[in-house]
């Protein structure tokens, strides 16, 4: 039965969650009563692009911003009452007003024009505006000239002029309250993509304070979602061009679309592979390169930020193109294991062309191709990351178990090789040398002692070492039992000794060469020592011509110090595998191979 405590926590709960509905309900369908309402105009009448020759004005008009300059003439729909406010929506273009023949209002983008002066930072932007008018009636002649200061641009600016006149005696609050139909969901979207951002970024730094080599792909799914939910933000009508922070806006904007665009093309960089990996990422840097230096510009006043868009345009054009053609060429590998990545990938940058060659655009939205995709792509990456982080936790700790259970294993390796019946028999040897031949006793007694201190240190090393440290412990063995057996032979051929492995694992396979295979037949016999290196591993071997074994047979029945344990311990530490080859009567190879790019083990070893 529940408790009243438990009662109390799921009372309250509850009450959070009824509350937060109850705001967000306000919030977002009661919106502020206004004293007014607005009133849409309608302009009707004819245009010119050079004041002489007119042309009638409907909907199926060519006013291409792009064309030149562009004058209307003609009149109003509704009366305007006198000191009322004409609201419109200024895409980078400059406006004057002339009510029968006589100019009542031009903006300071019509003026820098006609007096031939560069436009300032603060001058270029999108924006919702107003003028105040006189008393106009639908009797009155109006004209009304508009400018594109830019050399290129918007070519619907003046579309989008003419398209959202309205009327209202109203504060702003009236437009805002009007365009939240048409900016809530973007806002919302764009709201998410930042809140996701953060949880990326922060999970990105926790990794790499964690030393988690997942970070680097945090880093970039985190980063293009928060320039793309700027991006989304800063470009929604109703939050950002109402407010007075023009230059923040335009700016702001442009780089975003800059950034999330760059974040994007590292996030298909990602998913590639060898050459055309190195291809597109280059070609990803250059374009970084590229937006620095129109940044650079910009902020020099050689050019506002907007008049740079056309050669981001052209070179993102291009950029889109080429990441479409090597991600292609990536599907079209047999053993591809990112497809649906691939794919996205694709689809995002088709949509980036889309959108660059104005498909989609309108007045409250720019990009409407890229930000479904990139949205799309982002909820991808984020489930990606997520479920990264999910499966990197799982493999933490199951290294963790692995250290231990290799802890374990390394004193149950150095406890099985200091066995009483080797040390009572070399001592017995040193005490007969020491009678006959003081000399070879005391080297006796030298590789006695490094050989202790080598199993000893075991304890101490968590990490591989070097083979040549690996050969010199065998190497103390070995002068110990040839002195025992001066009939066997023991040959070292190394001919790559640049790698690392666990420590204890060659000088045990000697051990049970020459205890399991050379002990076996009536005389001598030979074990050899060798090392080599192919194009994906490094590989140590040790061959003797003894007695051999049934490999059909259990191995671990046959070793004091257990061929199991020195296969897990070069898995778990380095990646590596160990085999065993024997012939009866022919001799045992025993093989210890070694990647040359180790699993996620040898890895965190070899930064620890």
């Amino acid at each position: 039965m529940k408790t009243k405590r438990e009662y109390s926590w799921i009372g309250t709960v509850l009450l959070l969650l009824l509350a937060a509905c109850c705001i967000l309900s306000v919030v977002l369908f009661n919106f502020q009563a206004s004293t007014a309402l607005q009133l849409q105009q309608v302009f009707t009448g004819e245009y010119s692009r050079d004041g002489e020759t007119w042309y009638p004005l409907d909907d199926r008009s060519e006013l291409s911003a792009l064309d030149g300059d562009l004058i209307l003439r003609g009149h109003f729909s509704y009366d305007i009452s006198e000191d009322g406010r004409l609201y419109y929506y200024q895409n980078h273009i400059g406006i004057a007003v002339y009510l029968n023949g006589e100019l009542i209002w031009k903006d300071t983008i019509t003026e820098f024009e006609e007096h031939g002066l560069d436009l300032l930072p603060s001058l270029c932007g999108s924006r919702w505006d107003y003028f105040v008018f006189p008393e106009i009636s639908p009797e009155d002649e109006v004209e009304i000239h508009l400018c594109n200061p830019h050399a290129h641009g918007n070519s619907g600016a003046y579309r989008d002029f003419l398209n959202t006149l309205y009327n209202s005696p109203d504060t702003a609050y009236v437009m805002e309250s009007y365009l939240k139909e048409y900016s809530l969901s973007f806002q919302v979207v764009g709201m998410i993509l930042m809140i996701a951002a953060l949880l990326l970024l922060g999970a990105a730094l926790a990794s790499g304070l964690l030393r988690i080599p997942l970070g680097g792909a945090l880093w970039r799914y985190g980063l293009l979602s928060f320039f793309l939910g700027g991006f989304i933000l800063l470009d929604t009508v109703g939050i950002s061009f109402i407010s007075e922070l023009v230059v923040f806006n335009t700016y702001g904007r442009q780089i975003c679309i800059m950034l999330a665009a760059y974040s994007a093309g590292l996030c298909v960089c990602d998913d590639l592979t060898g050459a055309v990996q190195k291809v597109a990422r280059a070609a990803t840097l250059l374009s970084a390169l590229f937006d620095c230096v129109l940044i650079v510009i910009s902020l020099s006043g050689v050019m506002v930020i907007y008049d740079t868009q056309i050669y981001w345009c052209v070179f993102q054009i291009v950029l889109s193109l080429l990441l479409i053609v090597c991600a292609a060429k990536e599907l079209c590998r047999k053993r591809c294991g990112k497809r649906i990545e691939l794919g996205c990938g694709i689809l995002l940058q088709a949509a980036v062309l889309l959108d660059l060659a104005g498909v989609g655009s309108s007045i409250y939205s720019h990009g409407t191709c890229t930000k479904v995709m990139f949205l799309l792509i982002g909820i991808l990456y984020t489930a990606r990351a997520v479920k990264r982080i999910v499966s990197d936790r799982q493999a933490s700790l199951r290294v963790k178990k692995l250290e231990k259970e290799l802890e374990d294993s390394r004193i149950a390796t150095m406890l099985s090789q200091i066995q009483p019946h080797f040390i009572y028999n070399t001592l017995g040897t040193i005490e007969q040398f020491c009678l006959e031949q003081p000399k070879a006793a005391a080297e006796l007694v030298h590789d006695f002692s490094l050989y202790l201190r080598g199993n000893f240190s075991e304890l101490d090393n968590a990490a591989p070492i070097s083979l040549s440290q690996e050969i010199e412990h065998t190497r103390h063995y070995t002068n110990i039992e040839h002195i025992r057996f001066p009939d066997m032979e023991i040959k070292f051929e190394l001919n790559s000794e640049d790698f690392l492995l666990p420590a204890l694992t060659i000088q045990p396979l000697v051990e049970n060469a020459i205890k399991h295979g050379l002990m076996g037949r009536e005389s001598g016999g030979t074990v050899v020592v060798s090392s080599y290196e192919t194009d994906k591993a490094y590989c140590v071997s040790v061959a003797d011509d003894g007695v051999g074994f049934d490999t059909s047979i259990s191995l671990e029945g046959r070793d004091h110090i257990g061929i199991k344990n020195i296969r897990g311990r070069v898995e778990a530490m380095c990646g590596g595998t160990l085999t065993v080859e024997s012939t009866p009567g022919k001799g045992t190879t025993a093989v210890i191979t070694i990647p040359k790019q180790g699993g996620e083990t040898h890895e965190r070893y070899h930064r620890g």
